[in-house]
Order: structure tokens, then C-alpha cells, then sequence
């Protein structure tokens, strides 16, 4: 689901001129990418002994670095 919001977004915002209506679409499906996201985060942390933290806090840590670089660019 997070990937079609994502692409929905991505499609709005390429658009030249948005109207009142894709503005406020646009907010929404920035709202519900903040909910999957957060919700993600959430099933990853509650499986944190299942999964192994370890593993956890080095995709985490891999992630950030990624953000980094992408925020550098």
C-alpha cells in the first residue's frame, strides 16, 4: 500500500498546475504515507525479539545512511 501511495504522490507532484482538489488529495496521501511508515515501524519493533535486534538496529542504522546521502545530493 505504501507503494502506491508513494507513486500517487509522486504523480501529483509532477503535475504542472494542481487544482484545490489535488492539494488537498495530495495532503491526504501525505497523512496516510506517515501512517503506514509509522505503522511499519511499529510491527518491526513489536517482532524485535523474533527478528533479532541486532538485524533491527543494523537495517535501521543502513537506512539512516542511505537518508544521509540522499539528503546530500
Amino acid at each position: 500500500m505504501l507503494t502506491t501511495i508513494l507513486e500517487t504522490i509522486k504523480r501529483l507532484e509532477n503535475r504542472d498546475n494542481l487544482s484545490k482538489e489535488d492539494k488537498e488529495l495530495l495532503e491526504f496521501l501525505h497523512s496516510e504515507a506517515w501512517k503506514e511508515i509509522n505503522t511499519g515501524i511499529v510491527n518491526l519493533i513489536s517482532y524485535g525479539d523474533r527478528l533479532g535486534w541486532e538485524k533491527i538496529e543494523e537495517k535501521f542504522s543502513s537506512m539512516l545512511g542511505l537518508i544521509n546521502q540522499a539528503k546530500n545530493k
